[in-house]
């Protein structure tokens, strides 16, 4: 009996600690990383003592959620490398971190501070965000999918800003579009004789040229101008040898 009140109190406990970090993942995102333990408290329906029992500072939940991030993102990144078609590969995995940006900014800004961006995780040696996302970016390439001139720290970069996009709107839905925008600019640019138009032909207009002479430096017909003096010479090539000529004899 005793064996069976243990194991309900570790279950209980375990659900009050999943409450506590699913709460605190929100308000960080909502309200920053300045919420205090006791609104997370409030907020989660249990009470301090609880969540100090589990985390007894703010930067030890903070640390706990952004682990699990972590964790979201690396799970992510395996099952990108595992995509056969590279475009559908890379794209799909600046999609998923761009979504968690836009949903959580206060969460990336922390991440990015903490150096989990470019820095290697101690207990795997790799890299959550970049170890990938060099792999995913040069398969793409290859591919012909993504621009050539472009690295992973280039692409890193446009992700930070994705953070930049979600402060300056309002609205959810405008900031993935823009995204959208930001990362239809990697893929390389169309070449026009590639595109599917129909060329237009010109037809010649019905006109009748009228000649006035010849140019008297090459021999060739002058053309009616319509109005104005009438031309004395072809072209200004013409014109300037003659001028040249005249200047020698002269």
């Amino acid at each position: 009996m005793q064996t069976a009140v243990k194991r309900a109190e570790r279950v209980d406990a375990q659900r009050n600690r999943l409450k506590v970090l699913e709460t605190a993942d929100r308000l960080f995102g909502e309200r920053g990383t300045a919420v205090s333990l006791g609104e997370i408290a409030t907020a989660a329906g249990v009470g301090a003592g609880t969540v100090y029992r589990h985390f007894p500072t703010k930067d030890a939940l903070l640390a706990t959620v952004l682990d699990h991030r972590l964790a979201q993102i690396a799970d992510y990144g395996e099952e990108a490398l595992r995509e056969s078609d590279p475009e559908t590969a890379f794209f799909g995995y600046l999609r998923f971190i761009t979504i968690r940006a836009l949903e959580n900014r206060a969460i990336c800004e922390a991440l990015a501070a903490r150096g989990d961006w470019i820095e290697p995780a101690k207990a795997s040696g790799k890299c959550v965000v970049d170890n990938p996302l060099g792999v995913l970016l040069h398969r793409a390439q290859q591919a012909g999918a993504v621009r050539a001139d472009l690295d992973a720290g280039d692409v890193r970069a446009l992700m930070s800003g994705c953070t930049g996009i979600a402060q300056s709107v309002v609205s959810p839905e405008r900031a993935r579009r823009l995204a959208e925008v930001l990362w239809d600019g990697l893929r390389p640019e169309r070449n026009p004789a590639t595109r599917n138009e129909t060329p237009v032909a010109i037809e010649p207009r019905n006109e009748i040229t009228v000649t006035e002479g010849s140019c008297p430096v090459c021999g060739t017909p002058i053309a009616h101008a319509g109005t104005g003096r009438p031309a004395k010479y072809c072209s200004a090539a013409c014109r300037q040898k003659a001028f040249r000529d005249k200047r020698k004899a002269a």
